[in-house]
């Protein structure tokens, strides 16, 4: 493990121009990540309660093929329901005992859309259909198929090695426009008992984007967010409400950010000389044949921030004792994060690993800071975090942090109920 530190960091904020963007939790994208998140999770809590061990699985191939609905005010009733599919491959047993797999992943999915998106009524097949068509072929006859802990190599004494070659980023802090397009769509959010964000609105739906904009020291926010059909009766309605919104959602983002100049513009098909609608019923734009797929929405940090380097290794779904793209990725989070409190210094943190590495000593690791700092401070903390090994599983398993969250509204500071 060969660990380099130097200090030759510039971060976005530092240049002419930034770019981020947020899809947000309603996003046919965003969607299909927590949803193999979700199953994930629920997979290997399943397997460690039943067995002690977690068998061979990777579920990080989910799409979701839009269905068909006329969005009109008052709303529509489905012509083809939205369709949710696993695929990927999985074990469905360990030893003589079979695991509901496909049983597993769908009551996931059904739990985490309902959340997510409350108006979706997750039991009607008219409206939305899962299917499970995750495999168990292999080469290797026990690979996905495990007789006992001895067909689960990554539980030997030597521990997990790398299953892939790739290379895993993280940084922190966010730039402020990283925070203002979180902060922008956790304005509709609040949190529930488990700290998983739900829909502060019945009116708005999830299928929220936003893209921040920085030219020096001047920001453009440009937001699109969709009003629900069934709450939605006429063009007034829809007009008057978009106007409220657009005037408390500017003075909750100069409540946040006062010394900033920032521009907010919600939805700019509504302010042209034919203004159309955003309108959905189920609460996304998979309502009207959009399709989503795991990793092709938000990278580090839920974000897509331009000006970052990223892998494109999507962490949901897949398995977290050994793939590299999962738990190196929440390694270099860790990493990053803590090197900052530490240090003060902004840093961004790579981990890459070789196939058949021993997965916490990865091949190489080097850590970019914005201003001089101890390297070996910087290489205690990263020493000290990959020394946990394998405990980064059952973390994973139970922090969370790859299910898709937002910058959830402070309603102590800013009230209820207000949109």
């Amino acid at each position: 493990m060969s660990i380099t530190v130097n200090n030759n960091l510039i971060t976005p904020d530092q240049l002419q121009y930034e770019v981020v963007e947020r899809k947000g939790l309603g996003h046919p994208d965003t969607l299909t990540d927590g949803i193999a998140e979700a199953a994930e999770i629920e997979y290997c809590k399943y397997c460690l309660e039943k067995f002690g061990y977690i068998p061979h699985h990777n579920f990080d191939k989910v799409m979701i093929l839009g269905g068909q609905c006329i969005q009109k005010y008052g709303g529509e009733n489905f012509s083809d329901p939205i369709k949710v599919i696993f695929m990927g491959r999985g074990s469905k047993n360990f030893g003589s005992e079979t695991i509901p797999m496909g049983e597993i992943q769908i009551k996931a999915a059904k739990a985490y859309l309902s959340r997510v998106l409350p108006h979706l009524d997750v039991e009607s097949e008219s409206i939305i259909v899962f299917q499970s068509i995750t495999s168990s072929h292999s080469t290797r006859p026990y690979w996905f198929s495990p007789r006992d802990k001895n067909d689960l190599p990554e539980y030997s004494d030597e521990g997990p090695t790398a299953n892939d070659t790739a290379t895993m980023i993280s940084y922190w802090p966010l730039t402020k426009s990283e925070q203002l397009a979180l902060d922008i769509e956790g304005y509709f959010y609040q949190n529930n008992d488990q700290g998983l964000p739900y829909p502060r609105f019945k009116e708005f739906g999830g299928d929220i984007k936003v893209m921040v904009v920085r030219d020096g020291d001047a920001s453009v926010a440009t937001v699109t967010v969709p009003q629900i059909t069934t709450m939605t009766t006429t063009a007034d309605q829809y007009f008057e409400r978009e106007h409220k919104l657009r005037n408390n959602l500017t003075n909750y983002i100069q409540s946040k950010y006062p010394n900033e100049n920032i521009n907010l513009i919600i939805n700019t098909q509504t302010l042209g000389r034919n203004p159309r609608p955003y309108l959905v019923t189920a609460g996304s734009c998979t309502d009207f044949g959009e399709e989503g797929a795991v990793g092709r929405g938000n990278k580090t940090h839920g974000i897509i921030s331009s000006f970052r380097p990223n892998t494109m290794e999507a962490p949901h779904g897949k398995n977290s004792t050994y793939f590299v793209g999962k738990v190196l990725g929440y390694q270099a989070d860790v990493i990053a994060k803590q090197i900052y409190t530490v240090t003060k210094s902004p840093c961004q943190v790579i981990l890459r690993a070789n196939i058949g590495d021993k997965l916490y000593a990865p091949s190489k690791i080097i850590v970019s800071t914005a201003q001089k700092v101890s390297q070996e401070i910087v290489q205690d903390i990263v020493k000290d975090s990959l020394s946990i090994g394998s405990e980064t599983t059952l973390r994973i398993i139970h922090e969370q942090p790859f299910l898709p969250r937002t910058n959830v509204i402070d309603e102590k500071n800013y009230g209820k109920d207000k949109y």
